[in-house]
């Protein structure tokens, strides 16, 4: 069996996939069956189509939040429990049993990106939209991109980085890329060094964001940027050659 799908079997059991999956799908449940209350300058929000992006949004937050939790532990405990010397008697590169268990943590997010998705369909059908169903795809396929990133940069930050310090950088890395959009609004009002230093954080955070928004825009009819598609899938290609150079000490 390969490294890959071992360390996916090891998540599903523990089940940490499905707690946090089943937190973020009530939360959607609230929302979309208008159990919850959304409201901008006080008026109620119940359309489709402006709803629909804000539960993209939240599909988006809760699943790089979950990918970042299953994919933090994923390195650090193989090494800890000296199973990668099993591997190098094996004769397997280091590269590879990197990568192997970085591609496990992209599976175990797309699949708890999945479930989150289920509960997507439920609100679509519900809202009797379900000759729109097929859009759910697209937009899985692009939330996708932003699951991927988050799974492989913080696999590459606990390969040259202690966990907690790949924790913290990698939770840094998911808030400004979900509020890249908000953090580039208060930039402009803040001005100054404050403005400055948010100014160049932005630069280098990958923009979760905007993957979002195109997912949104899949659901809005609106046109989608596939310029920020392209830019996302560049952004998986260099996480992924990093991977397969990074380097790690055993201890």
């Amino acid at each position: 069996m390969s490294i890959a799908a071992t360390a996916l079997k090891e998540k599903i059991r523990k089940k940490e996939l499905y707690i946090v999956s089943i937190i973020g799908v009530l939360i959607l449940l609230v929302f979309g069956t208008g159990t919850g209350s959304l409201s901008i300058n006080g008026v109620a929000i119940t359309d489709y189509k402006m709803l629909a992006p804000i539960l993209i949004l939240v599909v988006n937050a809760v699943g790089c939040v979950l990918t970042l939790i299953m994919s933090l532990s994923t390195i650090p405990n193989e090494y800890e429990r000296h199973t990668s010397h099993l591997v190098w008697i094996r004769g397997i590169s280091q590269s590879r049993y990197h990568g192997e268990l970085a591609l496990a943590n992209v599976f175990a997010g797309l699949i708890s990106e999945g479930i989150l998705f289920i509960a997507m369909l439920a609100f679509v059908i519900t809202q009797g939209k379900a000759d729109e169903a097929w859009r759910l795809l697209p937009a899985y396929l692009i939330v996708g991109i932003n699951i991927t990133i988050m799974a492989l940069l913080t696999s590459v930050l606990t390969v040259v980085l202690p966990k907690f310090a790949a924790g913290s950088i990698a939770a840094l890395v998911a808030f400004c890329g979900i509020f890249h959009g908000l953090l580039s609004t208060l930039k402009d009002m803040l001005g100054g060094f404050g403005g400055q230093m948010i100014k160049y954080i932005l630069k280098v955070i990958p923009n979760l964001h905007n993957m979002q928004t195109q997912a949104g825009n899949v659901f809005g009819k609106a046109k989608v940027d596939t310029h920020s598609i392209w830019v996302g899938l560049l952004i998986i290609y260099i996480l992924v050659v990093c991977i397969m150079i990074a380097k790690k000490t055993e201890a």
